[in-house]
């Protein structure tokens, strides 16, 4: 939901990657620093934008 609220998604190729890796950090840091979040995200690999809104979506997610 968060990435939606975020509008943290473009074309969509990336976000099952961004999604999973957002959910796998949420459920060993439940409260993950911009730093953590920016690290966990790290392989996964986006054309249509920056990452900002992503991060802002994980972070949103974690509140």
């Amino acid at each position: 939901q968060a990435f939606l609220e975020e509008a943290a998604l473009q074309c969509g190729i990336c976000t099952p990657g961004f999604l999973v890796s957002a959910k796998a950090l949420l459920d060993n840091e439940p409260k993950p620093s911009e730093d953590r979040i920016r690290h966990w995200l790290a392989g996964n690999l986006c054309r249509c934008t920056g990452y900002d809104k992503i991060v802002k979506a994980v972070k949103k997610a974690s509140d």
